[in-house]
């Protein structure tokens, strides 16, 4: 799996992971607080007698027609004007709402807006000077993003046990008699829960996307320490040749031997040089050019 995700890129992958889980945790967190497409659909229960729906701030009503809104800092009695239900009845869907806290989902999102910012700095702290600075924001996104991972988990588990619980503990709907007559309703008439599965779905897709997020920032992490380990450093300058002669001891000693080794005598310029060494390749040829016509020379 990692050498498919080192083909594309960790840091592309761990982008397009990221998308999705905000996409999923913002859709989760607003279901039934309008009527744009899906959002309708995505509620905790449903009270199919009072044709109401709810989900963690938002309460969707199709007595007369379908009506959305939000249930944050809004009295019951402007609930009930807006929605066309008793004031009874929202009453017991508030009761219902506030028993699923938005706390978790909110604090899964927290956690890793602050692990990928932790990480960004842990990523760019690179410099030999800053490793420990670079080891505790390597610790600091490690334990933020699986705090995250662990309350992502605990939302969804909370939310089917919710769920579960209210079709458990409120009134079932009443049935009919056999003349098709209503039997007599008390005052629990049209509290029964259906509970909505579209919303558990979305949230344990919430809690499997955010591992699989986290693993991978966990992963690219794992491969700086691995890579700091290994004595991979940036790259050092290297030196001029100018200040490694200036350095150098042992140049200077050869110098001080050559000036010592021919007491008496000065450095010829560059110059001198060159017509010195002219002089002597000419002296050379004209002796071989003598001793070729000597006839007592020996071979």
């Amino acid at each position: 799996m990692w050498k498919w995700i080192e083909k594309i890129g960790a840091i592309h992958y761990a982008h397009v992971l990221l998308a999705a889980v905000i996409l999923t945790s913002t859709l989760s967190m607003v279901g039934c607080i309008s009527l744009s497409p899906g959002v309708q659909e995505l509620f905790i229960a449903e009270l199919p007698g009072s044709k109401v729906q709810f989900g963690y701030i938002g309460i969707c009503s199709t007595v007369n027609a379908t009506v959305c809104t939000s249930a944050i800092a809004m009295p019951p009695a402007d609930l009930a004007t807006k929605l066309s239900l008793s004031i009874d009845i929202v009453h017991h869907v508030l009761a219902l709402q506030q028993s699923v806290s938005l706390a978790l989902p909110a604090l899964s999102g927290i956690l890793i807006a602050c692990g990928y910012i932790a990480f960004w700095f842990a990523r760019g702290t690179t410099s030999e000077k800053s490793v420990k600075s670079r080891r505790r924001w390597i610790a600091t996104t490690r334990i933020v993003l699986w705090g995250a991972v662990g309350a992502a988990f605990t939302a969804a588990y909370f939310l089917t046990f919710s769920i579960s619980a209210m079709a458990v503990v409120a009134p079932p709907a009443q049935p009919e008699s056999s003349a098709g007559l209503a039997v007599t309703r008390g005052s629990s008439a049209g509290l029964a829960v259906t509970k909505g599965s579209s919303l558990q779905i979305l949230q344990w897709a919430v809690f499997s996307l955010t591992a699989v997020f986290v693993s991978t920032i966990h992963y690219m992490l794992h491969k700086i320490v691995r890579d700091a380990r290994d004595g991979i450093l940036p790259k050092v300058e290297p030196r001029t040749s100018t200040a490694t002669a200036g350095s150098d001891p042992k140049a200077g000693t050869e110098e001080k031997a050559s000036a010592t080794a021919t007491p008496g005598t000065t450095a010829a310029p560059g110059g001198a040089d060159a017509g010195a060494d002219a002089d002597a390749d000419a002296l050379a040829k004209n002796f071989d050019r003598t001793q070729s016509k000597n006839p007592f020379r020996q071979v």
